[in-house]
């Protein structure tokens, strides 16, 4: 299992690091301080799995992320002194998988970076399903609108997967933070609520009034067979 580790210092570099050295054996670790380095190496590597370890993530930081996502769905993890709802959501729309705040629990960072890569790759080839106007190849983390091709994160594609597979039913936001991290925690539908907006703009369904992935307050979300294309 290869992971790439970015900071803007070696010192945070070393200590997000050392985290999973001492948590998850077998795992070769690739470290930068430099956004278009991470980006060459990403290019040339293909590591399994992507951290941004920083203090405050802004600026070159963030676009970072929003440059990784024109190329790649590799698994993404955002860790960060900043606990400002702001940023926290800007990173999940950019296309972060997960974000944590500073100071984590390095036991729960793990865990949940095993879900979110474990969900991320153990879809059978080939496999794909359709729900009137939406057709996803989990695979490939794509999905359909009608003819229109729509690119998903490895959360985003766990996400409406699960809820393809329940259509018109309720999926309660336990059953949905069980299916992307392997476990609910504190905070969990205010995470989902990040990704069901990024989903709903993605899929051209309006969030005001949506009319696709409707809200069922208090316990979770639905999917509604879409048979006519968003206006």
């Amino acid at each position: 299992m290869n992971f790439l580790v970015v900071a803007p210092n070696k010192e945070e570099a070393d200590s997000a690091s050392a985290v999973f050295k001492m948590l998850w054996q077998g795992t070769n670790i690739l470290t930068s301080t430099c956004c278009q380095e991470a980006l060459s190496i990403l290019e040339k590597c293909r590591p399994d799995f992507l951290l941004l370890n920083l203090a405050v993530p802004s600026g070159d930081w963030l676009d970072l992320i929003r440059d990784v996502r024109l190329f790649s769905s590799i698994p993404l993890v955002v860790v960060s002194n900043d606990a400002n709802e702001s940023t926290m959501v800007r990173s999940f729309e950019l296309g972060a998988d997960d974000y944590f705040i500073k100071p984590y629990k390095p036991l729960e960072l793990v865990l949940r970076t095993k879900a979110i890569i474990r969900r991320a790759s153990g879809v059978n080839e080939g496999e794909s399903l359709v729900v009137g106007l939406l057709r996803l190849h989990a695979l490939l983390h794509r999905v359909y609108v009608g003819d229109k091709e729509v690119s998903l994160t490895p959360t985003e594609n766990n996400i409406l997967r699960h809820m393809m597979e329940n259509v018109g039913h309720i999926v309660t936001y336990s059953s949905l933070a069980q299916q992307v991290w392997g476990d609910d925690y504190p905070d969990a539908s205010a995470t989902l609520k990040v990704y069901i907006k990024r989903l709903r703009q993605k899929l051209g369904d309006d969030s005001k009034r949506p009319s696709m992935i409707l809200n069922e307050t208090g316990l979770g979300y639905r999917l509604v067979k879409p048979v006519m294309l968003p206006a």
